[in-house]
């Protein structure tokens, strides 16, 4: 396999965040971009401290692959998410394989519990159907009004946004006008996740 040069190395960290260059300077701690410019430019070398700060705000990147050019960019043991084929609330219950489909990263959801999409249309357009969600475990005490979460309640679970709060119940509201909200009390809850991201896919060969 051709070893990628520091430039190109810099670069797909870059696109990997999702962030422009600018931004991932702040992110790792640079007061100015103006170092990562030149490594992009081909003008220096990727210095050790750089690939440092890199890896600790990014520790899924491999600190040889970035540094050196060996081996793979992402640490395989931070490939740590399980993600399954069957619908979020399944999962949620425990209705699930004994071995995940597979393991993914999420930059930002790296401590997420399980990935799975969610086949229903009762939270669209706020959650596209077949759209895959980050889901982790929370307590009951952390339910925000506007969070998005799936609520397992005894035999079944739900997906729902978060409406009125109270101290002992909760209002669960879904987006399909034609479902009702219902109000649940926090006792009720068997178990809670909370989505930290709704990954939507799209077909780019139309």
């Amino acid at each position: 396999m051709l070893k990628l040069s520091a430039k190109e190395r810099i670069e797909k960290v870059i696109c990997w965040t999702g962030l422009n260059t600018s931004s991932f300077a702040v992110q790792i701690g640079l007061s100015s971009p103006q170092s990562l410019y030149q490594i992009k430019a081909g003008k220096h070398n990727l210095s050790r401290t750089i690939a440092e700060r890199i890896c600790n705000r990014y520790p899924e990147i491999d600190f040889c692959w970035l540094f050196a050019g060996e081996g793979e960019m992402l640490r395989p043991q931070e490939a740590s998410i399980p993600y399954y084929t069957i619908d979020c609330t399944e999962v949620a219950l425990g209705k699930i394989p004994t071995l995940p489909t597979g393991r993914c990263n999420m930059v930002w959801c790296g401590d997420s519990d399980f990935a799975a999409p969610y086949t229903l249309r009762t939270m669209e357009p706020e959650v596209k159907q077949g759209s895959m969600l980050f889901c982790k475990e929370c307590a009951s005490g952390d339910i925000v009004s506007g969070g998005l979460y799936i609520f397992v309640l005894g035999g079944k679970s739900l997906l729902r946004k978060v409406g009125e709060v109270m101290e002992e119940s909760v209002e669960l509201v879904a987006c399909d006008q034609r479902v009702a909200p219902l109000r649940i009390e926090r006792r009720q809850i068997v178990r809670l996740y909370t989505i930290k991201a709704s990954l939507e896919w799209k077909n780019t060969n139309l």
